[in-house]
């Protein structure tokens, strides 16, 4: 069972991230610079009395995830895309982690759907005793249903304090063995749905970072354990304090001690869907905090 503070923590987290979402597809438009999207959505969880559990996620088409604007990023939504929104909330460290789709120019909306109902699914299943493996079940047939492949190399995750993989992960296909869910558990759950492969893979590019170790030796490293812990952080974030951050970052990329997130392409450039809500395991049934 969750303590009653990191209860309502997770709360907060989920109720500032619910109101964000909302705002998503009222800023997400044919044309909007996607580095505006990044910076109106943090600055309105900031304003909310919320962190940034991770840099906004805004990945196009066959982008799946961990596309998020660099420093003077001049790429804009085109005018028929698939956009994918996910946002990542802390409330002293407890997070709350929402993603969905919008279609911008109507194209690609049976795909929006399939993972949507694969999430909606899920969510009615989920309780104390649920296998990770039947998860995956659902996930799998409700978006073949819909003619489309999940993603079988993304899945959902347990999260924990400033933890947003903390070693579970919940499977979007049917697998041959899993794991109980438990009472007090938080997930994050988030069907991907592809006209694709069913597969991603790290492309050149990476804009998302995290620095897993707190031991720090320089002023740079320092601010990054201090403001974002081992949380994943942009580089656009530091550039105001550290004008060479980005060069910085591949130095301290180079040798490990900042750990990169490629952007993941579906291997046959195949569109790409995702829907994504945080949950609490309860006896009979979940509390979904993001919704």
């Amino acid at each position: 069972m969750l303590d009653a503070n990191v209860l309502e923590s997770y709360r907060m987290a989920g109720s500032i991230a619910a109101k964000i979402r909302g705002e998503v597809e009222k800023i997400v438009k044919e044309g909007a610079p996607l580095i505006k999207i990044c910076e109106v959505l943090e600055k309105k969880i900031i304003k909310e009395n919320g962190k940034l559990a991770f840099p906004l996620n805004i990945s196009v088409n066959d982008a799946a995830a961990h596309y998020t604007s660099p420093p003077h990023d001049k790429s804009t939504v085109p005018p028929r895309a698939l956009v994918k929104v996910d946002i990542g909330v802390h409330v002293g460290g407890f997070i709350a982690d929402t993603a969905l789709t919008v279609s911008v120019g109507k194209v690609g909306l049976e795909l929006v759907k399939a993972s949507e109902s694969a999430l909606e699914k899920v969510l009615k299943s989920i309780k104390h005793g649920v296998k990770s493996s039947h998860v995956g079940e659902i996930v799998e047939k409700t978006i073949k249903e819909f003619g489309f492949k999940p993603i079988s190399n993304l899945t959902g995750h347990l999260l924990d304090k400033y933890t947003l993989h903390a070693g579970k992960s919940i499977p979007n296909v049917k697998t041959r063995i899993g794991f109980t869910l438990k009472e007090g558990e938080v997930y994050a759950i988030e069907p991907f749905a592809t006209t694709g492969a069913g597969i991603v893979e790290d492309s050149k590019y990476s804009y998302i970072y995290r620095m897993p170790s707190q031991k720090t030796s320089t002023p740079f490293l320092s601010h990054i354990a201090h403001e974002f812990k081992t949380l994943p952080f942009a580089a656009r974030w530091l550039v105001s304090k550290f004008p060479k951050a980005q060069e910085l970052i591949k130095r301290f990329a180079s040798t490990g001690t900042i750990q990169a997130y490629p952007v993941l392409i579906e291997k046959e450039r195949g569109i790409v869907s995702q829907a994504e809500h945080t949950l609490i395991v309860k006896k009979n049934g979940c509390e979904v905090t993001s919704a």
